[in-house]
């Protein structure tokens, strides 16, 4: 598995992230595509809701069981947003704000500046069972 590209956000460690990006959503940051990858996204457009796949490359160890940042509980690391987990892989869902050739500017932001970007998908809006 190889990064697609990197986060380009206002946060530079963990400590200044929220715990997801609803929590700040007039904060913006963008995705910068590496250039071999940048017409994958030319059909991605301002307005689109997409979920960003993500590397935690600054946690190489993991805790089965953390503290959630929320409550306080004592929780199993899949049922939280936790960074510190087994494969470190994180996932976003964001809204496009704008898009350009290899990059996409976007709110809901959770992630730090130089995240590795793992792939993007669109997000399907349409409620289940809504044909």
């Amino acid at each position: 598995m190889q990064p697609i590209g990197l986060i380009r956000a206002p946060y530079a460690s963990l400590t200044e992230v929220p715990r997801h990006g609803g929590l700040s959503p007039k904060v913006k940051a963008r995705i910068e595509l590496l250039p071999e990858f940048a017409e994958g996204a030319r059909d991605i457009r301002a307005g689109d809701t997409i979920l960003v796949l993500f590397y935690f490359d600054r946690h190489h160890d993991y805790d089965l069981v953390t503290t959630s940042r929320k409550t306080g509980q004592i929780m199993g690391v899949f049922s939280t947003r936790s960074p510190r987990r087994p494969n470190g892989i994180g996932a976003s869902v964001v809204t496009v704000t704008h898009a350009a050739s290899g990059e996409l500017e976007f709110t809901g932001v959770d992630m730090v500046d130089g995240t590795p970007v793992l792939d993007i998908k669109p997000v399907d809006t349409t409620p289940v069972g809504v044909t």
